[in-house]
């Protein structure tokens, strides 16, 4: 009976993550993602593996979203303080129409990358648990992170997050020899 039990128990355990995450596993929307071409709401395109080497922040919102709305605003001042530290966030529209997201855009004065990419593109690819939902990618393309929702605690969650990767990520970075000395120069 107990080895029954333990057999139950650790096929629980495989099985749990991949629930999560509906039928594909986290490597798997990691690869759909870096993949994936975006367009811009200008109409220019990025291809979100094209950012590797950066942390990367997919947010999938829509205007009548209400959570993801309020997240969107967060968002934006996210990434005006994440400029220039190796982190992106890119914030995709699922509306059914463009003009919907521009004009919420627009009317917010929302200034983070904007994508368009409709209910069946990206999102509909990765059969997305709901909306909001936002895939936290490290700058080795791998999923950190999926929030699924906007709420106040998952919002705190995903920020640690993404400060936690940007860290890392500045602490892997190799030291030059020109850097070193310029240390030693300021203190000595």
């Amino acid at each position: 009976m107990r080895v029954k039990n333990e057999i139950i128990v650790l096929l629980a355990m495989a099985v749990m993550p991949a629930l999560a995450l509906g039928s594909a596993s986290q490597s798997d929307h990691a690869a759909l993602l870096a993949e994936y071409e975006l367009e811009r709401l200008n109409g220019e395109t990025l291809t979100i593996g094209d950012l590797r080497g950066d942390v990367v922040v997919v947010n999938f919102w829509a205007s009548w979203c209400k959570p993801c709305r309020k997240e969107l605003s967060e968002f934006d001042e996210w990434q005006r303080n994440l400029a220039g530290k190796g982190a992106q966030i890119l914030a995709v529209s699922v509306d059914s129409k463009k003009s919907h997201a521009e004009r919420f855009l627009s009317d917010n004065k929302l200034t983070l990358p904007a994508f368009f990419d409709g209910p069946d593109g990206l999102a509909g690819v990765l059969d997305l648990p709901s909306l909001p939902c936002t895939y936290v990618l490290d700058a080795n393309g791998r999923v950190a992170y999926i929030a699924r929702s906007g709420s106040t605690a998952e919002l705190a969650k995903l920020r640690t997050t993404i400060d936690d990767l940007v860290a890392s990520r500045r602490s892997a970075i190799p030291v030059t020899a020109g850097a070193v000395n310029e240390t030693r120069k300021e203190t000595e």
